[in-house]
């Protein structure tokens, strides 16, 4: 609380509030400034100092109160500002024991705007994506595609194929219905018209499949809890639309995308009246053996509208298999035999080699959406490729390292234990993510297709309701993270005056909820966008250089 007749040293000058209040209001102060710098007042009375304190106590005290454009007007250099006005946000947000790690970088003049706890390990949650993405661009380039391939042990005879169907997956993490469509078209037109064998899913690529051991903590039926797998179909998700029955007391409908015989769906919910009181609708899924049981419980009144659930399963091999089976079959393709699992023999003969799209349309999806499964996807399949069969997670980490290496930072510098950064026992710092972002925009065969898998700020994937009040936004692109606890932001944006910067924000140990911790991110975005340079000032305070990784000291 400012009290009266007090005086306050800031800024080189002496800041006496007269009066008998013992707070000031914003409106005044903001008023009272806004004379001042507008010269309706005799400013040759009024020491210099004396004007720079009060206008420099006015936008730390209230940052808000004067416009983001007249921050260069204002005593002192732009950047000394705007670090002042970023440490007071932080200071009054999501307070009582949060951790906050932040770092704002110049591209364009190679320095340090921002720096607070940087150094600093911090939990990423999906900040951890921007890793696996540029060393997957660095590793094999953005056309990169990924395969599926179908063989047979037999003959092809007048459109019939007489032998097994074999499907082999390696990893493709967007291996969707449209591209099965692709695949059971181009199989089709060899000719073939019926298999008169089994199909066999082989997905020994990987070493097995299911969810991360890191992903212990997280047992639950949630699509972004998907499992990885070689041969993998829809990011081994299923969605279950669900709406009111026909009368009361009827059974909602129920419609399962894809509709395959994996499923079985069990209903237990009723259709109510609007007034009636109701048990909240429970959608979940079960495993069982051979296929997966989804269960429908509680009460949906009449009057709702059609919902949408998505959840993962529980055998990657046997989804993608029963659905290149019901695909064939839809497109005129009959198979008489069943469908088992087993892998490729050394005979057998190469029909068909699906690609993927690639890498750089594949990591749109994944950093737009923040798709866990399809980093994962593409961490073990990389793996496999540079460092042998089967892929595992393990191996993917080794060439996270190396990426990291190739960045200036020791093992034990930080902790990676995944592509997605689920688990909570990654651990990087902001320097770490701000010299990643570095070196991509350095490296222009990476680049654009970097920064074009990011968010663009209030216009699409997980910022598409962030900031979109403002057109300003959209020179903001970013990946986002958010686990209990724990959010980030980082990426790239341009400032008023176009200055590039990349930045990262991490914030650890929330203890208010992250919907809140958004909006303290969005306002030092909004800070950010506005900032703009005095002519011919220094940007770094000395106790913000860092020489580690890719940033070396001046």
């Amino acid at each position: 609380m400012i009290k009266a007749n007090k005086p306050y040293p800031i800024a080189g000058g002496i800041v006496k509030c007269a009066g008998k209040s013992a707070g000031l209001d914003k409106l005044l102060i903001a008023l009272i400034l806004r004379s001042l710098y507008n010269f309706n007042m005799n400013i040759k009375r009024i020491p210099v100092p004396l004007m720079g304190a009060a206008l420099t106590a006015a936008l730390f005290l209230f940052p808000a109160a004067l416009p983001a454009q007249d921050w260069k007007k204002d005593s002192g250099t732009a950047a000394e500002r705007f670090r002042q006005t970023i440490d007071s946000l932080l200071d009054q947000s999501c307070q009582d024991g949060l951790r906050v790690g932040a770092k704002f970088y110049s591209l364009d003049r190679n320095k340090v705007l921002y720096s607070r706890n940087s150094d600093t390990l911090f939990t990423p949650a999906s900040n951890m994506k921007m890793f696996t993405s540029a060393m997957a661009l660095k590793k094999v380039g953005p056309d990169y595609r990924f395969h599926t391939r179908l063989y047979t042990n037999g003959q092809i005879r007048g459109g019939v194929l007489k032998g097994n169907l074999y499907i082999k997956g390696f990893g493709d993490p967007s291996l969707v219905t449209e591209q099965m469509w692709i695949l059971v078209n181009e199989l089709k037109n060899l000719p073939i018209i019926r298999v008169q064998g089994n199909i066999i899913a082989d997905n020994s690529y990987f070493e097995g499949e299911g969810r991360l051991k890191t992903w212990k903590p997280y047992r639950g039926p949630e699509a972004y809890l998907a499992p990885v797998g070689a041969l993998s179909f829809n990011f081994n998700t299923v969605t279950v639309h669900i709406e009111p029955g026909p009368t009361v007391g009827s059974p909602p409908l129920v419609v399962v995308d894809p509709n395959l015989d994996y499923f079985r769906v069990v209903n237990r919910a009723v259709t109510t009246a609007r007034k009636k009181r109701r048990r909240p609708l429970i959608v979940t899924r079960r495993g069982r053996r051979g296929h997966d049981e989804i269960l429908i419980k509680g009460t949906l009144p009449k009057y709702v509208a059609r919902k949408k659930y998505y959840l993962n399963v529980t055998r990657p091999t046997q989804y993608t298999a029963t659905a290149f089976k019901k695909y064939l079959e839809q497109a005129g393709v009959r198979v008489t035999g069943k469908i088992v699992q087993g892998e490729v023999p050394a005979h057998a003969k190469l029909l068909l080699d699906h690609e993927s799209p690639p890498l750089a349309d594949i990591l749109r999806g994944l950093n737009k959406f923040s798709n866990n499964f399809m980093a994962e996807q593409i961490l073990i399949a990389l793996a496999a490729q540079f460092h042998g069969e089967p892929g595992t997670t393990e191996n993917g980490v080794l060439l996270l390292q190396e990426y990291m290496q190739g960045l200036g930072y020791a093992v034990n510098q930080y902790r990676m234990v995944d592509g997605s950064g689920l688990s909570k026992e990654n651990l990087v710092t902001p320097d770490q993510i701000v010299s990643l972002l570095q070196d991509a925009h350095e490296d222009l065969s990476i680049f654009p297709e970097f920064i074009s898998a990011l968010g663009v700020m209030g216009l699409d994937g997980s910022v598409v309701d962030r900031m979109h009040h403002s057109k300003e936004a959209q020179r903001i692109r970013v990946k986002t993270g958010t686990l209990n606890h724990v959010s980030a932001l980082s990426g790239y944006y341009q400032s008023l005056d176009g200055e590039r910067f990349a930045f990262s924000i991490l914030l650890n140990d929330l203890k208010c909820s992250n919907g809140t911790a958004m909006k303290l991110e969005d306002r030092m975005m909004e800070i950010a966008l506005q900032f703009h340079r005095e002519e011919g000032e220094e940007d770094v305070a000395p106790e913000l250089q860092w020489g580690g990784g890719i940033l070396k000291r001046d």
